[in-house]
């Protein structure tokens, strides 16, 4: 296992997992409190997993917990961006393309926005996040922002959802 420090957003990192293949297909850990994500050991946990036409763009959303995202299907642009005040990197972002293929997870720390864009159809996400939903403590934050300026992969359409969409800017 390779952990990857990212400058963009303090806290956040990448995961690069061990894959062991056989003639069968392959194994890979996505999750164990026993080794490198004792960040993510919390009294509530809640996994959650999504399947996303090509074009959608879920996010941003802004949660009191911590994430670690996996793409298990597919081809998703993942994106992670400080909401902190407080944060030597506050309204920075980092995209990073996800797939069944190249063994990478994004760690998304508490207080900081995310989202993503499926890059193929029937695309599957799988997020273990450190605290359980809670609408009430949600934050949601426009994923057209100028003032984050995430540049988004070029798609002929954008689909989101109602409450994404119309979404203020900060």
């Amino acid at each position: 296992m390779k952990k990857i420090k990212i400058d963009e957003v303090q806290g956040s990192f990448l995961i690069e997992g061990d894959r062991y293949a056989d003639d069968r297909g392959w194994f890979q850990e996505i999750y164990s409190t026993s080794k490198e994500y004792p960040h993510l050991i919390g009294r509530d946990r809640q996994v959650n997993m999504s399947c996303s036409k090509k074009g959608v763009v879920r996010g941003m959303h802004v949660a009191p917990f911590s994430k670690l995202c996996t793409c298990v299907r597919g081809r998703v642009y993942d994106v992670v961006a400080d909401m902190r005040e407080s944060s030597t990197t506050y309204l920075k972002w980092f995209g990073v393309w996800l797939d069944d293929q190249n063994k990478k997870q994004l760690f998304v720390p508490a207080g900081c926005a995310h989202g993503f864009f499926s890059g193929e159809e029937d695309s599957l996400f799988l997020y273990l996040q450190d605290g359980t939903y809670n609408s009430a403590v949600e934050k949601k934050v426009n994923w057209r922002d100028p003032k984050i300026g995430i540049v988004w992969p070029p798609s002929q359409e954008y689909i989101l959802s109602e409450k994404d969409k119309y979404t203020e800017m900060i």
